[in-house]
Order: structure tokens, then C-alpha cells, then sequence
């Protein structure tokens, strides 16, 4: 996530991208990932991904996003070479940044609609940080 590029902002949220062994192990553990306060969201939307979240007690406010995929599934080398690409390119990172603000702006309070509006410039930065990187 923004977290991970320290040039831009970000909300305080952390995003954590696990890798597994078998997402059909990690399953089985589910009940453990909630007993941590973990709210656990299965794939949410991404076909082999597992989706789980923790908010803090006190205040509701997300804290954490855990986002698991099984070992060798291209999303976790898009996921950093998109980040590393950023990380190098500044000039990206602000424009990242800007349309961030800009869907927040249009959807506060929904944030299946705020990932969407960045949804298409992201797929197209995500290929051209694969490409750089290969």
C-alpha cells in the first residue's frame, strides 16, 4: 500500500502482503486469524487472494489490511514491482497520489467505489512496472 512509498501520503493504514504455501492451509487457520482481532473476508473479490482486516478497539479505525496469496501467483510480483516502481519514479508516485486524493474526494465513504476509481490507472502502472522490472 501508499504506506509502503514514503514520498506520498497515505492513510494510516498498514498493508501487509503475505505469501503462503497453500491457501487451502491457510483456511484452516482462519479461526486463529480471528482470535488476533483479525476480521477474516476470505477472497473479498480477488479469486486467489485471502482478505483479512483489524480495526482498533477503541476508535473502529482500520489498522491493518492482510492481503494472502499462495506462493508464485503473478499478483505478488505485480503487487511489488508496482510498489518499487513508485518507489523509483516519483514523478508516478505523486500523480498515484493525486488521483488517491481525488477518488477519495468522490467516494468518503465508499471504499469498494474508491478502489474502483483507481482501479484502471493502477492496471496500467502495474504493467508498465512489470515491464520495467523484466
Amino acid at each position: 500500500g501508499s504506506t509502503a512509498i514514503s514520498t506520498i501520503k497515505s492513510k494510516p493504514i498498514i498493508d501487509l502482503l503475505g505469501v503462503v504455501q497453500s491457501l487451502d492451509e491457510l483456511d484452516k487457520v482462519q479461526s486463529n486469524v480471528e482470535a488476533i482481532g483479525y476480521v477474516w473476508c476470505h477472497e473479498n473479490g480477488i479469486t486467489g487472494r485471502r482478505y483479512a482486516y483489524k480495526d482498533d478497539t477503541e476508535t473502529s479505525k482500520r489498522l491493518f489490511q492482510v492481503h494472502c496469496f499462495q506462493e508464485n501467483d503473478a499478483a505478488i510480483a505485480r503487487h511489488l514491482a508496482f510498489r518499487d516502481y513508485l518507489r523509483l519514479h516519483q514523478d508516478i508516485a505523486l500523480k498515484y497520489q493525486n488521483l488517491k486524493t481525488e477518488c477519495q474526494l468522490k467516494h468518503p465513504t465508499d471504499s469498494h467505489a474508491y478502489g474502483e476509481c483507481k482501479s484502471d490507472w493502477i492496471t496500467n502502472w502495474e504493467q508498465e512496472a512489470l515491464k520495467f522490472f523484466n
